[in-house]
C-alpha cells in the first residue's frame, strides 16, 4: 500500500508549477488540505488505498487482532514465553491502562476509521460507475474496525445489558482538522453493534461478489456474520454466512490441503482477505511472535502445548502442521516469513452456517453435516457419518481457526471459562487507554481498571 504513503506528495508537486509563481508562495507538503486531497475521484481512491494500508498495521490485522485473541484466551493451550510484557499482560489478563499495544490498537483502529469516514464523505467526488464500490468498501472497513474495537474494549453482547454497557466511541463523520475535534462519551454496546451492522449490511449490497485483492460482497458478508453470532443473532449469521457462500461460487474455493492455505505470498482461491506482505512491504506481527529464528521470526515466543493438541483427532492434517522447535511445538500457520496474513478465509463461512442451521433445525443452503465434512475432508480427519451435534460443530471450529484471532470471541459468546475466570470477567476486556482518558474528560474507564 506504499502507493497512498506517497500519493499526496505526487499530487502537490502536479500544483506547484499551476499555482505558485514566485518560490515564497510555495505550498507546504506536508499540510495539504482535504480540498486537494479529496478533491477528485483518482485522489479519493488513494485515500480508499490509504484506509487499507492503515487496515493492515500490525496494530490490526497487520497481527496484533488476531495475537490478543487467542493469548486472551489461553486457557493451558498457549504459553507466552517471550520478554515483552506488553504481550504478557494480555496473555496473563492483567493489563495496565498505560500498555502501549492496547493505547496503538485503539489509536490505529480509529484513524483507520477516520480514513474511511473521508472516503464516505467525499463519495460524490468518485466516478458514478464505482462509487458503489469504492463506498462499499469504505463501509467495510469502518463497520469492521469498529467490530474489532467494541469486541476488545467493551463486554461482549450477551454479558449483561448492552442497552445499558458501555461500547466504544461511534464517529461516522470525518475529522479534518484541530476545529472538528471534539471528546464525546462511549456509545452502548448496543448502538456499536447496530452501527457495525448497518456499515456492514450496506456494504454487502454495494460491493460486488469478488473484488480483486481488495473486499467485496464475500468479505463484508463473513463481518456481518461474524457480528450477528458474537451477538448471538443466528438467524442473521446463518443468512449472512449463506450469502457470502453462495456469492463465493465460481470466486472462491477451499484449497486442496490445510497446509496450502497458509504461508503464501500469493492470494489463494480460500483468501476472502488476506494482508499482502513482502520484503519491501506490509507487516505479520503474527510471524514475528508465532515464528522462530530459522524461519526468521522473533524468539518463538509463543507456544502450542499439549492441551490443545489433544483435541485433534489422531489423524487430522492440522495437527500434524504443527512443528517442533527447541523442544516446544509451534504453530505452522505462521512459520514462514514474508508470507500473507490471512484475515478472513472461506472455511469460516461454512462453520458459521453449519452452527446456525444445527442451532435452528435449519438447512439453510446445506446441512451442517455435510458443511462439517467438507472442513474434516479437506483436513484428512474421519468424517461424520448420519448426523453432527453442536459439540461437534464447535469443537471444529476450534481447530480449523486455531490461532487466527477467534478464541476470546468466542469463548464470551459460548460463555466458557477461560484462564480460570468467568467469561464475564472484567480483566477479558481491554482498559480504555489512560492516554484517552487524559484527553478526553467524557470517556469512561471499564470496571476493574
Amino acid at each position: 500500500m506504499k502507493l497512498f504513503k506517497y500519493s499526496f506528495i505526487l499530487i502537490t508537486a502536479g500544483t506547484l508549477f499551476t499555482a505558485c509563481n514566485k518560490k515564497l508562495d510555495l505550498p507546504n507538503p506536508q499540510a495539504i488540505g482535504n480540498d486537494l486531497a479529496l478533491s477528485n475521484d483518482a485522489n479519493v481512491k488513494q485515500v480508499l488505498l490509504g484506509a487499507y494500508d492503515a487496515l493492515s498495521s500490525g496494530n490490526l490485522y497487520g497481527g496484533d487482532i488476531q495475537i490478543f485473541g487467542d493469548l486472551m484466551a489461553a486457557s493451558g493451550e498457549l504459553n507466552w514465553t517471550g520478554t515483552f510484557n506488553t504481550y504478557r499482560e494480555v496473555y496473563g489478563n492483567s493489563m495496565l491502562t498505560t500498555n502501549p499495544v492496547i493505547l496503538n490498537m485503539w489509536a490505529a483502529g480509529y484513524r483507520t476509521i477516520n480514513v474511511a469516514n473521508n472516503v464516505i464523505a467525499n463519495i460524490d467526488k468518485v466516478n458514478a460507475a464505482d462509487r458503489n464500490k469504492v463506498k462499499g468498501e469504505a463501509l467495510f472497513i469502518r463497520g469492521t474496525v469498529l467490530l474489532e474495537l467494541t469486541r476488545f474494549f467493551a463486554k461482549a453482547y450477551n454479558d449483561g445489558t448492552p442497552a445499558s454497557n458501555a461500547g466504544v466511541i461511534i464517529r461516522t463523520t470525518p475529522t479534518e482538522g484541530l476545529s472538528d475535534v471534539n471528546f464525546p462519551a462511549r456509545n452502548t454496546v448496543a448502538e456499536c453493534y447496530t452501527q457495525v451492522v448497518a456499515d456492514l449490511t450496506e456494504a454487502v449490497n454495494l460491493l460486488p461478489n469478488k473484488n480483486g485483492v481488495y473486499a467485496g460482497k464475500v468479505a463484508a458478508a463473513t463481518m456481518l456474520a461474524r457480528t450477528y453470532l458474537q451477538m448471538g443473532n443466528y438467524a442473521g449469521a446463518r443468512d449472512a454466512a449463506n450469502t457470502g457462500i453462495t456469492a463465493a461460487a465460481g470466486n472462491f474455493s477451499l484449497v486442496g490441503s490445510y497446509a496450502g492455505a497458509f504461508n503464501n505470498a500469493a492470494y489463494t482461491t480460500e483468501d476472502v482477505l488476506a494482508i499482502v506482505v513482502s520484503d519491501q512491504d506490509g507487516v505479520n506481527n503474527c510471524h514475528t511472535f508465532y515464528s522462530v529464528p530459522p524461519f526468521g521470526g522473533r524468539d518463538g515466543d509463543i507456544v502450542i502445548l499439549q492441551a490443545h493438541l489433544n483435541l485433534y483427532p489422531l489423524v487430522d492434517q492440522r495437527k500434524d502442521f504443527f512443528y517442533d522447535f527447541a523442544g516446544d511445538w509451534r504453530s505452522g500457520k505462521w512459520r514462514d516469513v514474508f508470507k500473507n496474513v490471512k484475515v478472513i478465509r472461506l472455511a469460516e463461512l461454512y462453520l458459521i452456517r453449519a452452527e446456525c442451521n444445527q442451532r435452528l433445525s435449519t438447512t439453510t443452503g446445506d446441512t451442517p453435516l455435510n458443511d462439517i465434512n467438507r472442513i474434516r475432508t479437506r483436513a484428512g480427519a474421519p468424517v461424520y457419518v448420519g448426523s453432527v451435534t453442536l459439540a461437534n460443530i464447535l469443537l471444529e471450529r476450534r481447530l480449523e481457526l486455531a490461532n487466527e484471532g477467534f478464541r476470546v470471541h468466542d469463548a464470551k459468546r459460548l460463555g466458557e471459562t477461560v484462564n480460570g475466570r468467568p467469561s464475564t470477567d472484567n480483566r477479558l476486556v481491554f482498559p480504555i487507554p489512560f492516554r484517552e482518558l487524559n484527553t478526553n474528560p467524557n470517556l469512561t474507564q471499564n470496571a476493574g481498571y
